[in-house]
Order: C-alpha cells, then structure tokens, then sequence
C-alpha cells in the first residue's frame, strides 16, 4: 500500500481537487460540492487569537480625559442587573441548544455524504444520505454523546463558578458587567485546554474513525479501537498530521479571506447590479404604487442579495472542502487497505482469448 506522510499526502489531495472541480469546470459540481461540505464539515479554518483580556471599567478616571457623555455610558453600564435578564439568557440557550442538535444531525449525515463523493469523484446527495444511513445514526448518537461532555466539562470550567457567583448576588449590584468579563477571562486557559483535547478527538473522529464506519460498518466503538491501533503503531506520522493539519487551517483561512476579497468585486457586478435596479424599483414603487408593493420588491432585492453571497461562499469553500477530505483519506488510505483500494484502484488485467480452433498446418 502506499503509506503515505502527512506531507507526502498532499500532492494527490490537490490532483483530487483538480479533477473533480477545475476538469472541467462545472458551476453545480462546486455549488453541491460547497453544500455537502459546509454541512459535513468539510471547511476547517482556524480562529482568531485564543487570548483574552477583560477590559476593566475604571472607578475613578479624571474627568477630564473623559468625553462629554462618557459619565453617563460608565453610569449605564453599571446600573446593568443581569439577573433581571436570566430568562432572556434561558430562552436563547434553549434555542441555540435545538439548533445545535438539528445542524449536528445534518452534519453526520452529509459527513459520509462528503466521504462518498470524493472517493467517488461524484458528488451525489440522495446516494450518500441512503447509502450510509445506518452509519450515520450510529455517529450521530457519538457526536450527541461527545458535545455533552464537552458542554459538561465546559459547565464545569464555565459555568459553575459562573453560577456560583450568580447565586452569591454579585451580579445583582451595581458594576456588575465588568466582573462578569472578569471572570470570564479567569476561566479562559482552562477552558482553552479543554477545548484544544476535545479538538484532537473531534479530527480523528471526522477524519479516520467515519472512513472505518462507512467502509466496514463498525460500530463507533469497534471503529475507534481500528484507528487506535493503527495510530498507535506509529505516533510520531500521527503527531505529524495533527501538526500539519493545523498549519493547514491557518492557510486556509488565510487564502479564503484573499479570495473572497479578489471574488467580491466581478460579485458585486453580477449581484449587486441587479440587486441595485431591484432596490431602485422598490423605492419608486413605495413611492407611487404603494407601499405593499415596494416591500413585496425589497425582500426580492433581498433575497437576490442573500442568494448571491451563499453561492458565493459556496463555490469559495468547494475547494477547501475536498482538499481537506481528500488529505486526511490519502494519509489514512495506506494505513487502511480497504480505503486504498477505493483510491488506488489496481486495473483489471484483460482476459486471455482462447482461439477457437488452432491454425492448421500448411501442407509442404
């Protein structure tokens, strides 16, 4: 098998890049292509610095380093009760919680939908979603599983001195926004440590253990114990793939800000003319017509507007989205063997044709 290094990996990942979206070139193949891979988490970036500083609201500044109103915002500020708004915070929580499980559950399912469309080379949603249902619940119950521990351990990092504080009544007093930001930052490192173990575990359950599920229809169990054994025989080429698996985010995000940048202008164009001219329309029509009508044109204009960019960002992240698939299956295919045969397909040797009958002797 070829075992490939984590930077030997990356030559066939590009060619996979190159054959399935630039030869040729296919406006829906990157338009499905960004889909499935935003929603299987195909695009990995990397955030922004991880250290935090509070601001600290200062209690006695001279008044005369201060703008006119700035008495009044620090007054503002202070006379903040955030208990008065705990069913507020309750509410939102409730609402990202049910949306975070609905885009879970899609992510699993489009994960093995991104898997089978670039080991394909075709992408193909209903194929995907049928062919890996099973798969795919069973992940999800993993996933459902992992994001309660990592929200419990982040509670208790988090959250519990967080309540704690809450309950004594320090943020029920006056200045109660600034020691709230306070505590945040006090909790930032060990939340961050959790966070960077829990991200260790999430890439190998995204990039190795999901090919195992797919391919041999494991459980998540049986799948974790294949790819344990697998990255155990060797650490250091693991290690290595974490490293350069992290350098590649930040090139990522990097060289999607540069084209989104170079991209937004022929968008703006293609887009923004229209949307422009819809606007235009919409200002005239609430003008004269009524103001029905001129609404009814400015959510047209809108909705144009909102399409644009999403097939913008589509066709942004359709590269990203099959690189990164196709590196982490490339460094896993020769450790793999069932997955090697997926990508390195040995051609089928021609059949030998018996003649039908043998040619005669010639007579001397």
């Amino acid at each position: 098998m070829n075992r490939l290094s984590a930077i030997d990996s990356f030559a066939p990942a590009f060619a996979r890049v190159r054959a399935m979206l630039f030869s040729p070139f296919r406006l829906a193949v990157w338009l499905k292509i960004g889909l499935i891979g935003l929603l299987g988490g195909g695009v990995i970036v990397s955030g922004g610095g991880s250290s935090f500083r509070a601001p600290v609201m200062p209690r006695n500044v001279p008044h005369n380093d201060l703008p006119p109103n700035a008495e009044d915002i620090f007054r503002a500020i202070r006379s903040i009760h955030l208990a008065d708004y705990f069913h507020v915070f309750v509410i939102a929580i409730g609402a990202v919680v049910v949306l975070a499980l609905i885009f879970l559950y899609l992510f699993c399912r489009f994960r093995f939908i991104l898997f089978d469309s670039v080991v394909t080379g075709q992408p193909d949603i209903e194929r995907g979603w049928q062919k890996y249902e099973s798969q795919a619940n069973r992940y999800f119950g993993f996933w459902l599983a992992f994001r309660l521990v990592t929200w419990g351990a982040l509670f208790l990092i988090v959250g519990v001195p967080l309540w704690k504080a809450y309950k004594s009544g320090i943020f029920s007093g006056d200045n109660s926004l600034p020691i709230f930001l306070a505590m945040i930052a006090s909790v930032a490192l060990g939340a961050l440590i959790v966070s960077v173990a829990f991200a260790i575990v999430s890439t190998l359950a995204k990039d190795f253990v999901m090919p195992v599920m797919a391919l041999d229809d494991l459980s998540v169990g049986d799948a974790w114990s294949a790819v344990w054994r697998v990255a155990a025989s060797e650490p250091g080429a693991w290690a290595a793939y974490m490293g350069m698996k992290l350098l590649c985010a930040i090139g990522s995000s990097i060289a999607l800000t540069i084209a989104f940048v170079i991209a937004m202008l022929p968008a703006l164009i293609v887009f923004g003319i229209p949307v422009g001219i819809l606007a235009f329309l919409g200002v005239v029509a609430f003008k004269t017509i009524g103001a029905v009508f001129g609404i009814i044109i400015f959510c047209v204009a809108i909705l144009l507007a909102v399409a644009g960019f999403i097939c913008l960002l589509l066709m942004l992240t359709a590269p990203i989205s099959v690189f990164f698939t196709s590196y982490a299956l490339y460094f896993f295919g020769g450790r793999y063997p069932k997955l090697a045969a997926l990508l390195w397909p040995q051609p089928i040797s021609p059949v030998p044709v018996t003649p039908v009958a043998a040619p005669q002797p010639t007579a001397p």
